[in-house]
């Protein structure tokens, strides 16, 4: 009594399901960037009390950022990442007040990992920093480099995974100690702050 109706309800939903494809193809999902290139500007501060006053409080980095992923996926990964970044900074010195500036050129190299969730990138990260430094004044020049390290972390927000911007905001503390002429140490490291506009793609 019921197999007509029963026919006629097979037929429908078979026709239904052909009138639209994708029922029957698993749609692929957004391919994320795992590639990223761009640009980074932050705050920088010297920990170091006799820098501190001679060059007063922090001053700005400019910088270039990569980052390529690794191992992972959207949800959980790890990439390595490259930073180049540089500071530049004028003062007097303590006894003769003579003009002086200071500059320090970091390069660092680190692995970072990243946990997604929506548009919100939580990342924790470290990896060792070759900084070059600076001193120069009417008096004497100084230069120099030093191997370190850092720990850094923050937050990046990025709309979707295969859109091509991110925005990365990061706090990062820097260890970067040298001796001078009288073998007396000095650190030029500290807490640096700021974020990076970095432009997606897949390298890979």
């Amino acid at each position: 009594m019921h197999r007509p109706l029963f026919r006629v309800s097979a037929v429908l939903a078979i026709l239904a399901v052909l009138a639209h494809p994708p029922l029957l193809v698993a749609q692929d999902a957004p391919r994320p960037q795992t590639t990223f290139l761009g640009l980074s500007l932050s705050g920088y501060l010297v920990s170091d009390k006799v820098f501190e006053e001679v060059y007063g409080g922090s001053g700005s980095m400019f910088g270039f950022a990569a980052a390529q992923r690794i191992l992972g996926d959207r949800a959980f990964g790890l990439d390595a990442v490259l930073e180049i970044r540089g500071y530049s900074k004028t003062g007097l010195s303590t006894l003769s007040q003579t003009e002086t500036i200071l500059k320090i050129k970091p390069v660092s190299f680190g692995l970072e990992g990243t946990l997604t969730r929506g548009i919100a990138i939580l990342w924790l990260g470290t990896g060792l920093d070759l900084t070059s430094y600076s001193e120069e004044s009417a008096l004497q020049n100084t230069t120099g480099s030093t191997l370190g390290f850092h720990v850094a972390g923050g937050l990046a927000f990025q709309p979707g995974p295969s859109f091509p911007l991110r925005l990365k905001l990061f706090l990062r503390w820097n260890k970067a100690r040298v001796s001078t002429v009288d073998e007396i140490p000095v650190e030029l490291g500290g807490p640096e702050y700021g974020a990076s506009l970095l432009f997606g793609f897949r390298l890979f």
